[in-house]
């Protein structure tokens, strides 16, 4: 991990084009990247490093809570949330211990969370591609296919 400071264009580009399930995919990469580099700093001894990285990975969880539908989102939400209260106390008495085992037992769980909504993007993905279709094999149908479409009624 070379560039702490903020997103290079790349991923400025990725986060200004993501719809919102490849933006909570995006938060996960980003706090997962950030735990492991908080870990791997707390190893050497680079209290202040590990310390940023970790203030930064608890921002993208406190995004990851204020993204919850605490409404409509039932049970679901309400687990999301205690899952990412759990994973935030473990990384601040992860820090205030200079215990890296507490951080590197939250990668885990944001890694499977991460595969879920990867895979959600996927059907997403593959659904949109079906609507599209017919909705292309649709319009073809009434229009011919060789014929450009054209107004029914005529001024």
């Amino acid at each position: 991990m070379t560039n702490h400071s903020g997103a290079n264009p790349y991923q400025h580009d990725q986060i200004s084009s993501a719809d919102p399930v490849e933006l909570i995919v995006l938060l996960y990469d980003g706090a997962i990247q950030r735990i492991k580099y908080a870990s791997q700093e707390m190893v050497k001894g680079n209290h202040l490093a590990s310390g940023i990285a970790l203030y930064r990975a608890l921002a993208i969880l406190a995004e990851l809570r204020k993204s919850l539908n605490m409404q409509d989102g039932g049970e679901v939400a309400v687990n999301l949330d205690r899952l990412y209260l759990f994973m935030h106390e473990e990384l601040v008495k992860g820090n205030l211990e200079r215990k890296p085992e507490r951080l590197d037992k939250v990668l885990p769980m944001l890694s499977d969370f991460r595969e879920a909504w990867v895979e959600i993007a996927n059907q997403a993905k593959t659904a949109a591609a079906a609507a599209a279709s017919a909705a292309r094999a649709g319009a073809a149908a009434y229009r011919g296919a060789s014929e450009p479409a054209g107004l029914a009624i005529k001024a």
